[in-house]
């Protein structure tokens, strides 16, 4: 095996509030630099060399300001995986979700990081 990649990040579903096209209705946190801080995210040698892959799930609480407030690792498959994702996840900026009458406010997202060994 050669050198692995993080693959696919995709934005899972939001917990506390649900996205909507209705202006009436509340809308969901919107990651805005999810693909930059996945780029920063490197697979750690060990595990790499170890044939580690597998999904970080992380739980995120964003304030009202669309900063993470709260990170937590749902499921990992490593320990070192995990670490790699939560210190990158502090890095995440949000625009804010709102209620249905446009004020911003805290809300949870849950975002998968996936690692898959590649063979070259």
């Amino acid at each position: 095996m050669k050198k692995s990649v993080l693959s696919a990040i995709v934005l899972l579903s939001a917990v506390i509030v649900f996205g909507a096209s209705d202006p009436m209705k509340a809308t969901s946190a919107k990651a805005l630099n999810l693909q930059e801080v996945a780029s920063t995210i490197e697979y750690p040698t060990a595990t790499n060399e170890g044939g580690i892959e597998g999904t970080v799930m992380m739980e995120i609480e964003i304030d009202a300001q669309g900063n993470v407030s709260e990170k937590t690792a749902l499921s990992y498959p490593c320990t070192r995986l995990k670490e790699v994702v939560e210190a990158a996840v502090a890095d995440l900026k949000f625009e804010p979700a709102r209620d249905a009458f446009g004020d911003a406010m805290a809300s949870t997202l849950k975002i998968p990081f996936q690692f898959e060994l590649k063979i070259d």
